[in-house]
């Protein structure tokens, strides 16, 4: 019974050593956990193991972010500051400073570097966390302010405060939005909205694009970019088919009183219900391009035969030489 007892143990002792565990032989650290507080978006912190097997201590060096567009950031304001050394079986958390607000609803990987060992790398999703800029309306009955309506939609995960609104124009220049009604900052709690009166002078920058950018004090930024009215505003008034001419129509074109610029017509073109562009012939007046002065009207006759389009809906394009477009809808009878 002795005997094979021992014996029995050798062969069970054998078959483990035959395992052969391997101990690392340079430095492995481990990433516990990255924590991404959805108050601050302008940081975050990563907590750090130097594991007991690690045959030494780890000396971590740098930082990096993988964004899911496949960015490399790397992390330049760290606490405790690196190189760190972190001794075996020893852990650290260390805050980052990086805005991972601007990745809302993506996959970021974290990456540590390890001088003369194996780093890690750690895959953290982040929060819904969002603002719907659901308008942003310039009114050219006043150049003077434009109305901003933000939402705060029912999925998002926390209320948000308001804290600054700015316009960039498309030359670089930014303008910070220092008269708000209702004044900010203000809480735009989740599931709900509201409408912002932003004070800017628009008038001289008519036809341009414009981002509005809003922020938070949780460090989250949201931007909507629009074009502001053009310089001349055209309104079709009237279309008019008659039905004892089909080879012509008449359409009323108005400069807009808020236009800050003359008109000059060039082109009269129609969408038909297929989708075909058609190109109008102006026959009056005769003089094309025509000025068409602010606040004024004028009647253009067209030419074209609709005899074939009856009782079919068209929309109706004049276009100036500089390119602004004033459109209609209308039916043929």
């Amino acid at each position: 019974m002795i005997i094979g007892s021992i014996f029995s143990y050798m062969i069970l002792a054998g078959y483990y050593l035959s395992l052969e565990t391997n101990i690392p032989e340079k430095p492995t650290i481990s990433i516990i956990d990255v924590n991404l507080n959805v108050q601050n978006a302008e940081s975050f912190s990563i907590n750090v193991l130097n594991p007991t097997y690690s045959p030494s201590d780890a000396i971590i060096t740098e930082v990096y972010v993988l964004t899911q567009n496949s960015q490399l950031d790397k992390i330049l304001s760290i606490s405790p500051t690196l190189p760190y050394e972190l001794g075996i079986g020893k852990n650290e958390t260390f805050n980052c400073a990086w805005n991972w607000g601007n990745y809302i609803g993506e996959t970021l990987k974290v990456v540590l570097v390890v001088q003369d060992g194996s780093g890690a790398v750690y895959e953290v999703e982040t929060v819904e966390v969002e603002l719907d800029i659901t308008a942003a309306v310039f009114d050219t009955t006043d150049s003077k302010h434009f109305n901003l309506t933000i939402r705060n939609p029912p999925y998002s995960a926390i209320d948000l405060s308001l804290t600054k609104i700015m316009v960039t124009m498309d030359n670089g220049t930014t303008f910070n939005v220092r008269e708000v009604t209702p004044p900010i900052p203000t809480t735009l709690y989740i599931d709900t909205y509201n409408t912002f009166k932003c004070t800017w002078d628009w008038t001289t920058y008519r036809g341009k694009n414009v981002t509005v950018s809003v922020y938070t004090s949780q460090g989250y930024e949201y931007s909507i970019t629009k074009p502001t009215p053009n310089p001349a505003q055209l309104i079709i008034t009237d279309v008019n088919f008659d039905t004892s001419n089909f080879t012509a129509f008449d359409i009323i074109v108005k400069n807009s009183e808020n236009s800050i610029e003359e008109a000059s017509i060039k082109t009269v073109q129609l969408q038909l219900e297929d989708s075909t562009i058609v190109n109008a012939t102006i026959e009056q007046p005769k003089e094309i391009p025509y000025t068409l002065q602010i606040g004024n009207t004028v009647t253009l006759r067209c030419l074209w035969n609709w005899v074939d389009h009856r009782t079919e809906s068209i929309i109706v394009a004049v276009q100036t030489t500089v390119g602004y477009i004033g459109y209609a809808q209308s039916e043929t009878p």
